[in-house]
C-alpha cells in the first residue's frame, strides 16, 4: 500500500460519475483533490473526459492544475477550450511556459489567443521584441537546469533529482554546465552523469560544446540546419557573450522544417502558408495572380510562336496533336529537378558552388529520359499513322519530346541557383519560370523542326 498513487484511488471514483454524468457530484469530489495528483493521473482520462474535469475545476484548482501538466496536456485543453474561459488561467502562467507554449499552437489559435489574453499577449510580444518568433531565441526553451564545473557527479545528481520533482525542466536529454555568470563550459549526457564516480568533478568529464552553440538571433531554418549538419537531439542557445538563454530539441525542429516545407510549396504555387489555413476568395486570387499574369503572357507568346507556324501546321495537322504531351512531358521534368534542387537549397544540402555539378547531371538525366519517351513516343507514332507522314513525322515527334525533357531538366536544376544569386526565393519563382521557358522554347524547336523537314520534302 505504501507504493500506491494517490490516482489508483480518485480515478476509480472519478469515472463513474464522468460516465453516468454526475457532474454536481463530480464538481464536489474534484474539489478535494489535489492538483497535483490529478495532475499525475491525468493520462488515465481520455481527451473528452478531461475537457470536461477542467471545466468543473473551480479557477485557482484550474489554475495550480495547468501548471502541473504537460506540454501536450495543456496544448489539448487550449485547442479545445473556450479561449475566453481559459484566459484567466493562461495569464497565471510564467512568461517562459507561456512562450513555450505559444511555439507549439498553430499560428491560427495563436492569434485567437493575442486577441483575448491580454497579459499574456503582453508577454508574447514583449519576448518576440527581442527575439522574433522566427529565430532560435525566439523558439527555445528556457525550463533548463545547469549545473557548476564544480559539483561533483553526486551533487549533480542530486539537482537533476530535485529539479524533476519540482518540474523545474523540460526534457532531460542532455545536461549544460555553466559558470557563475551563466557562461557556458560544457556539456554532459544523464548517462555519463550517472557513470561517472560520485566524487569526480563536472569539469573533468563534461564535453566541449564549441560546435553545437546556436546563436539566439540565428534564423530558425539555419538553426535547422545545423541539426540536420550534426545529427542533435539538443543544442544550447546562447547570446553574443556565450551565456546560456534556453534550448532548442529535435522536436521543436521537426516543426520548424514542418513549416518551412509548408511555406515553400505554398511558394512553388504561387501562394502562402496562410493561404493554406484560411483566406476570403479575393485574397487568394490577389496571392496567386501575380505569377498567374506571368504565365499567362508567356503562353501568349507561345500562341505568337505557333500562329507564325500556321503554315506548317496546315500542311500536316497531326504535329499539333502532339504539341500539349511534349510541353507537358517537360514541364513535368522540370518541375521534378527543380523541385529537388529548391529543397536541397533551403535545407544546406546543396550550396551555390554545386550548380555546375547539379546541371551536369540534370542534363544528363534528362538525356536519358527524354531519348528513352522520344523513341517509345516515335514508335507509337509510327504505329499509329502507318507511315502517312513518311519517317520523318515520328522523328520529328520523337526529338520533339527528347528536346523539351533536357531541356526542362536542365533548367530546373540551373534556375534556382541563379535565383538564388539574384537573392529571388526560388521556391516563388523557379516553377513559372520553368514550365513558360520550357514550353516557349519547346514549342519553337519543333515547329521549326517540323518546318526544316518541310522545307527539304521530308515530311508530307
Amino acid at each position: 500500500m505504501n507504493g500506491l498513487q494517490p490516482s489508483a484511488l480518485f480515478v476509480p471514483e472519478i469515472k463513474p460519475l464522468l460516465a453516468q454524468r454526475r457532474y454536481k457530484e463530480l464538481k464536489q469530489d474534484l474539489q478535494e483533490i489535489n492538483p497535483s495528483d490529478l495532475a499525475e493521473g491525468w493520462d488515465r482520462f481520455t481527451p473528452f473526459e478531461q475537457v470536461i474535469l477542467f471545466k468543473l475545476l473551480p479557477a485557482l484548482l484550474a489554475m495550480e492544475l495547468f501548471e502541473e501538466l504537460e506540454p501536450t496536456q495543456q496544448i489539448l485543453l487550449v485547442s479545445t477550450l473556450d479561449l475566453t474561459a481559459l484566459g484567466p488561467v493562461l495569464e497565471t502562467v510564467s512568461p517562459e511556459e507561456a512562450s513555450a507554449l505559444f511555439h507549439r499552437l498553430p499560428e491560427r489559435t495563436v492569434r485567437r489567443m493575442a486577441r483575448v489574453i491580454r497579459q499574456t499577449q503582453s508577454v508574447r510580444l514583449g519576448r518576440d521584441l527581442v527575439f522574433p518568433p522566427q529565430t532560435a531565441g525566439g523558439l527555445m526553451h528556457t525550463d533548463i537546469l545547469t549545473l557548476s564545473p564544480r559539483l561533483t557527479a553526486q551533487q549533480g545528481l542530486d539537482q537533476v533529482r530535485a529539479a524533476s520533482r519540482l518540474h523545474r525542466m523540460g526534457d532531460l536529454n542532455v545536461i549544460y554546465v555553466t559558470d557563475e555568470q551563466g557562461h557556458l563550459m560544457g556539456s554532459l549526457s544523464p548517462r555519463a552523469l550517472i557513470a561517472a564516480p560520485r566524487d569526480m568533478r563536472l569539469s573533468q568529464f563534461m564535453g566541449p560544446v564549441q560546435l553545437i552553440k546556436i546563436r539566439a538571433d540565428l534564423d530558425q531554418e539555419e538553426a535547422a540546419k545545423v541539426f540536420s549538419k550534426y545529427k542533435l537531439i539538443a543544442a544550447p542557445v546562447v547570446d553574443s557573450d556565450n551565456r546560456i538563454l534556453g534550448v532548442l530539441t529535435v522536436d521543436d525542429i521537426l516543426h520548424v522544417i514542418s513549416q518551412e516545407a509548408t511555406e515553400d510549396i505554398a511558394k512553388m504555387a504561387g501562394t502562402t502558408a496562410e493561404e493554406l489555413e484560411e483566406a476570403s476568395p479575393g485574397r487568394v486570387a490577389r496571392l496567386r495572380m501575380p505569377w498567374l499574369i506571368t504565365t499567362c503572357l508567356a503562353e501568349m507568346v507561345v500562341g505568337l510562336i505557333v500562329h507564325r507556324f500556321e503554315g506548317v501546321l496546315a500542311q500536316v495537322i497531326a504535329l499539333a496533336g502532339f504539341m500539349p504531351l511534349i510541353a507537358a512531358m517537360g514541364g513535368n521534368v522540370g518541375t521534378q529537378s527543380s523541385t529537388v534542387c529548391v529543397r536541397g537549397l533551403a535545407t544546406g544540402h546543396l550550396v551555390p558552388s554545386d550548380w555546375k555539378r547539379l546541371a551536369r547531371r540534370e542534363l544528363l538525366a534528362g538525356l536519358y529520359m527524354g531519348g528513352g519517351y522520344g523513341l517509345a513516343v516515335a514508335l507509337v507514332t509510327w504505329v499509329l499513322y502507318q507511315g502517312r507522314f513518311g519517317l520523318a513525322f515520328p522523328v520529328v515527334v520523337g526529338a520533339g519530346v527528347l528536346f523539351s525533357m533536357t531541356l526542362a531538366s536542365t533548367m530546373g536544376a540551373v534556375q534556382p541557383f541563379l535565383l538564388h544569386r539574384l537573392k529571388i526565393d526560388p521556391a516563388v519563382a523557379v516553377g513559372p519560370m520553368v514550365s513558360t521557358l520550357t514550353d516557349l522554347l519547346s514549342v519553337s524547336a519543333y515547329l521549326s523542326l517540323a518546318w526544316l523537314s518541310l522545307s527539304l520534302g521530308w515530311l508530307g
